[in-house]
């Protein structure tokens, strides 16, 4: 009879141990939806709310779009550069506003207008650099290039010819200038050795020219045609002064030389009127 009550007492503690352990998962899963519930809860409130944290903080953020919002409205917005490794600011119409990438040599950056069309641009790669603006019509308005030997500047008129440029490297420099129709109207170079200036007509006929060198220099002038009017030059040993009539005719002549000199005045038909020595 001691032997049945005691399994009678063992079988009644291990139903009863049960039951507690039934009423124990209970509670946990009751505890566990409260808090999935809760959780569901604050997931949602800044979308019921409105409420939007000032501050994120995140080692890595992993997106395809960034948008800028001002009262409700994207003003601007910025995406993977589709071409490249790189960047585009987009404005409010998805328009490229900035752009930047970089390539295994260098980098480009560029700016564009409200209608998306390129601005100002710059490049760089170990060879040297470049600096480019354009107009609404994308033709180029001034242009600077720099590289290890020299740089450049160019600027243009609003139909992208040039206006004027200048370029310097190791050896000397040049400016040259252009009219509205892209011919040149005057050029200037510098060497080591000496240097050189020219004037142009609208034409592109070159009116008049000096240039100088450690063995002296000269100045000339033409006419419309091209043909000499005037010569000047001047060399260590002398000098000489001549006018020409418009074929190309002497009128005028001086010469100078450690020796002598010379003076000769000539008719149109180009016989000697009158001489010296």
């Amino acid at each position: 009879m001691l032997v049945g009550r005691s399994q009678l007492n063992e079988n009644l503690q291990g139903d009863f141990s049960i039951i507690q352990q039934i009423s124990a998962l209970r509670r946990e899963n009751r505890f566990l939806k409260v808090g999935l519930i809760f959780c569901l809860v604050l997931s949602a409130l800044p979308y019921i709310t409105g409420f939007q944290p000032e501050t994120i903080t995140a080692k890595t953020v992993v997106t395809e779009k960034i948008e800028f919002v001002r009262d409700g409205k994207t003003v601007m917005s910025s995406v993977a550069h589709p071409k490249a490794d790189g960047l585009v600011i987009q404005d409010k119409n998805n328009l490229p506003a900035v752009w930047v990438y970089r390539s295994q040599d260098g980098g480009v950056m560029g700016v564009c207008d409200g209608s998306g069309r390129l601005v100002a641009s710059i490049y760089a790669k170990p060879e040297g650099g470049a600096v480019g603006v354009y107009n609404k019509d994308g033709k180029p308005v001034a242009i600077m290039i720099a590289k290890p030997e020299g740089g450049a500047v160019g600027a243009y008129n609003k139909d992208g010819k040039h206006a004027a440029a200048m370029g310097a490297w190791s050896e000397g420099g040049i400016l040259v200038a252009h009219n509205k129709d892209g011919k040149l109207v005057a050029v200037m170079a510098a060497k080591p050795e000496g240097g050189a200036l020219g004037v142009c007509n609208n034409a592109g006929k070159l009116v008049a020219q000096m240039y100088a060198q450690p063995e002296g220099g000269a100045v000339t002038t033409h006419n419309k045609n091209g043909e000499t009017v005037a010569l000047m030059t001047a060399l260590p040993y002398g000098g000489s002064i001549a006018l020409y009539e418009n074929k190309g005719h002497e009128l005028v002549a001086v010469d100078v030389t450690p020796l002598c000199g010379r003076i000769e005045i000539k008719g149109f038909l180009g016989q000697t009127i009158w001489s010296a020595p």
